[in-house]
């Protein structure tokens, strides 16, 4: 997505958020695969934003922004993340993949840009894209387990894709190779660190760009492929240093 074509409605949101909160929010930003627009599929994606807010806010807080983002309901605004200030230090550790995602590819709306001297330990790297990937995978036999209701769970599958080529993503970084820009970049840069096919990702992607209802044979075999690939990739994140 161009960010032009939705400017207007992202500086009509920033002027409520300053008005009607003042102080209590340091930084509001927009991330993720808006920024890149090869990688932002309307009807699928979502706008990802975050914001810092100050230590001394309260609870109650979220609720204002909340009746503040509901006005904007037009753009697919994802629920945002919201971290107190004195959060950006020490959640790092529990964190790293979603606070280094946000320093390298988040663009300010306005506000001091907070994240950009934070250093995040490849290891939590490691650990958090091990444990998470772990999780999808066991997610993925419970849909399959339940095979009946198996396409009730594709718009699930798809986008939980999106963060399995952020977290795979990482990899490129615990490396320290050169980090590919697009979805597609990863997905190839990946089948070529390896030298093997990553089809079950690729082909599920495929199918999530062109948003087609599809039917239940193919998305069992879809998912058996993707699971495998993934059983790949703890072993990778268990063994990488």
């Amino acid at each position: 997505m161009n960010l032009s074509k939705i400017q207007e409605t992202i500086d009509k949101l920033t002027a409520d958020l300053r008005s009607e909160l003042g102080e209590n929010i340091l930084s509001f930003h927009i991330f993720g695969s808006v920024m890149v627009d090869r990688d932002f599929h309307p009807g699928v994606s979502d706008i990802n934003t975050f914001l810092i807010i100050s230590d001394t806010a309260k609870p109650d807080l979220i609720v204002k922004i909340s009746q503040i983002y509901s006005r904007y309901k037009k753009l697919p605004f994802a629920i945002p993340l919201i971290f107190k200030k004195s959060e950006l230090q020490s959640a790092l550790d529990v964190f790293p993949v979603e606070f280094i995602e946000m320093r390298d590819r988040n663009r300010i709306i306005f506000g001091e840009d907070l994240l950009k001297d934070i250093e995040i330990s490849k290891e939590n790297l490691r650990r958090q894209c091990e444990m998470e990937i772990r999780a999808k995978v066991l997610g993925l036999r419970k849909m399959l387990f339940a095979e009946k209701e198996i396409l009730k769970h594709q718009d699930y599958l798809f986008k939980s894709l999106t963060s399995t080529i952020v977290l795979l993503k990482q990899i490129f970084r615990i490396k320290d190779l050169s980090i590919p820009e697009t979805r597609d970049e990863i997905i190839d840069g990946l089948e070529n660190i390896y030298s093997r096919s990553f089809g079950g990702i690729k082909n599920l992607y495929t199918m999530r760009a062109k948003t087609e209802k599809i039917t239940k044979n193919i998305i069992e075999k879809l998912m058996e492929d993707y699971i495998e690939n993934l059983e790949f990739f703890i072993k990778e994140f268990d063994e990488i240093s």
